[in-house]
């Protein structure tokens, strides 16, 4: 359940350790604490991050060029799926980055939850990357929402 004291704001660069913390729980190509220092550090890609009562429990990233952006991750702690927390995320996404009107992303073809989350939000499948993810190997769908308006 979300709670009127959660937080969703962009990261910075001391939110870095947790965000890592998260990429070691969910993801088998987790990427380093360096790599998302100099991310968040960098320009053309942006951090949005959900947190609790000072815990990072979620965020997303999303790479920019022009008025075309690719979501490059989300993830959303387990004790808190289910309670709209994703739905927060793009939706701090897609306000933070108004000029983009074309999004693109690649999710795990059984990943039904995302798939479902993507759909609600307007993006739609217009391909396949086969073998596209490892460990465990898997394809990956490409997905598109193009901004209305």
């Amino acid at each position: 359940m979300m709670r009127e004291k959660d937080l969703v704001r962009l990261a910075t660069s001391s939110d870095v350790s947790a965000l890592a913390r998260l990429e070691r729980l969910y993801f088998s190509d987790a990427w380093s604490e360096a790599g998302l220092r100099s991310g968040i550090s960098g320009t053309g890609v942006r951090y949005f991050l959900y947190e609790r009562d000072g815990d990072i429990l979620g965020y997303c990233s999303a790479q920019t060029v022009m008025d075309e952006g690719e979501l490059l991750r989300i993830v959303v702690d387990e004790t808190v799926r289910g309670c709209g927390v994703g739905s927060r995320l793009l939706e701090a996404l897609f306000a933070g980055l108004p000029q983009v009107r074309s999004w693109y992303l690649e999710v795990r073809e059984s990943n039904r939850a995302a798939i479902a989350l993507y759909k609600k939000y307007g993006f739609q499948p217009i391909g396949l990357r086969k073998n596209y993810y490892r460990n465990p190997q898997e394809h990956a769908l490409l997905m598109r929402r193009e901004k209305v308006g």
